[in-house]
């Protein structure tokens, strides 16, 4: 279509027609955003206290749970030595059931961990003139100790790494540094949880493994 060939009442009639199609477009979204909030707060009131009061179940759950397992635990400790564990897990021996309690942590630095990340890179140089292995692995060594660019602290992970390597270095100046950035670091639970699994029959007469983790 072209407009030079349209009457001015031709004209007239067209743009009546368009600003019509232009208001009953803008009502059909008022009435469409309208719908969408009522719809939404009728989820929010039908689901949320369900929801809370399955959040106090599981908060129950868990703390009855830890309570219970503090014996299980403190036997443990007895038998095969204390040691600082974030989590335990304990399995049927058929293997058909096992439950994990634990703690998730999150870990930071106090600042004085740049020391000993200063004494570990030193010793690497010590060895980095040596063979070319060393340099290899005075490199993958330096990968560890570069500081997460999200977090703004060294990667927790990584020092584990680290840490397993301090037998076979047998360097007092690498384990000085790797003492100084471990009791630099700050832990802080955020928070507890329970998880683990089951085998539990299916409607085909064998089994399946129903797994779970409630988180507080």
């Amino acid at each position: 279509m072209n407009l030079e060939d349209l009457t001015p009442e031709q004209k007239a009639e067209l743009h009546t027609q368009f600003v019509a199609e232009q208001k009953e477009k803008a009502q059909k979204i008022k009435e469409t955003k309208l719908a969408y909030k009522e719809l939404a707060e009728e989820f929010v009131t039908n689901k949320i206290d369900k929801l809370v009061h399955h959040k106090e179940i599981t908060g129950f759950l868990i703390d009855e749970t830890m309570k219970d397992f503090q014996a299980v635990k403190e036997l443990k400790q007895e038998v095969y030595g204390i040691k600082d564990q974030d989590s335990h897990t304990t399995t049927l021996k058929d293997g058909s059931a096992s439950i994990t309690v634990g703690k998730n942590v999150i870990i930071k630095f106090d600042g004085t961990e740049s020391a000993g990340v200063e004494k570990i890179k030193e010793y690497m140089k010590s060895l980095s003139g040596n063979n070319e292995n060393a340099k290899k692995l005075g490199k993958i060594i330096d990968k560890k100790l570069k500081v997460n660019q999200k977090t703004g602290f060294l990667n927790p992970s990584a020092i584990i790494d680290l840490n397993s390597l301090r037998d076979e270095f047998n360097s007092e100046l690498f384990s000085e540094g790797l003492d100084i950035i471990i009791e630099a670091q700050v832990r802080t639970v955020n928070s507890t949880y329970v998880s683990g699994y089951k085998f539990v029959p299916n409607k085909n007469g064998g089994s399946k493994k129903l797994e779970f983790r409630f988180t507080i």
